[in-house]
């Protein structure tokens, strides 16, 4: 991705779940994103270009920490999102119809998201579930990718849906036969190869 996008990427080696749940990731993340900000000229990058990404759990983290730039007044370039994982609706369509038989299932997501959470206690604050977020007006243009054959499809897409409701920019795209964790699979399917290009061509757009 970096080759492609001409990007510099800087990954966050977080703090995980369970022995670390929320806040401790996200306040990893965020934390990382305001010392980047704060040492943009020694890392050689425009601090008015920087934009958060992730996928998967990784994806919710860059959501909430999008929301929160918002909140602080911080203002990224984009966010790109791939299979976000940001609401707890597990009665939505894809939870159901691809509950098993493609990797990841829908008793693995409500494990991870007990993990994470422990509890109930953060499950309206939007910073742990980003589709909580009562707005999400002013947060940074998003790039969203999906697999059909993912229990996290209609996160992705009820997500795309609700940033555009409140006038943020998106570009979105489903991967049609793939399942969750095709992108970073390049040596299993040329399709991860083809949605890199993508996400690429569409960072450069938004960070150039």
């Amino acid at each position: 991705l970096a080759n492609q996008s001409g990007a510099t990427i800087i990954s966050i080696n977080y703090q995980k779940a369970p022995e670390h749940p929320f806040p401790i990731p996200f306040d990893d993340c965020y934390s990382t994103l305001e010392w980047v900000i704060a040492n943009a000229s020694a890392l050689h990058i425009d601090p008015h270009r920087i934009a958060v990404a992730g996928d998967s759990a990784g994806a919710n983290l860059a959501s909430g920490v999008a929301i929160k730039a918002r909140d602080n007044g911080i203002s990224l370039a984009c966010q790109l999102l791939v299979y976000p994982c940001n609401s707890r609706n597990f009665e939505s369509a894809s939870y159901i119809q691809n509950a098993t038989g493609y990797g990841l299932t829908t008793q693995g997501m409500k494990w991870f998201w007990e993990a994470y959470l422990q509890g109930d206690a953060h499950d309206h604050n939007p910073y742990a579930v980003p589709a909580r977020a009562a707005s999400l007006t002013g947060v940074a243009p998003a790039i969203i990718i999906t697999a059909e054959f993912d229990p996290l499809l209609s996160d992705g897409q009820e997500y795309a849906a609700q940033l555009e409701k409140d006038g943020v920019v998106v570009t979105y795209s489903q991967f049609d036969g793939m399942v969750h964790g095709f992108f970073t699979n390049m040596a299993v399917t040329p399709t991860a190869a083809v949605a890199i290009d993508f996400v690429a061509d569409e960072l450069k757009k938004l960070i150039n």
